[in-house]
């Protein structure tokens, strides 16, 4: 699963760490799902990272 979080996050100028922060994961963890190590987050996490971004669930993911 290709995710748009790098993009998305980099548009409203926040690093890793700012996202690690306001969702409660870990920067190493953000940084895995940026880069497509992490493949299957759960949905509670998506949620989280989706309302820390201000964007809907569907922005997070590529076409």
């Amino acid at each position: 699963m290709l995710l748009n979080i790098k993009s998305i996050r980099q548009q409203k100028k926040l690093s890793q760490v700012d996202l690690a922060e306001s969702t409660g994961l870990s920067a190493a963890y953000i940084h895995e799902l940026e880069k497509g190590k992490k493949t299957n987050p759960t949905i509670d996490t998506l949620i989280k990272i989706s309302q820390a971004l201000g964007v809907p669930i569907t922005a997070l993911f590529k076409d």
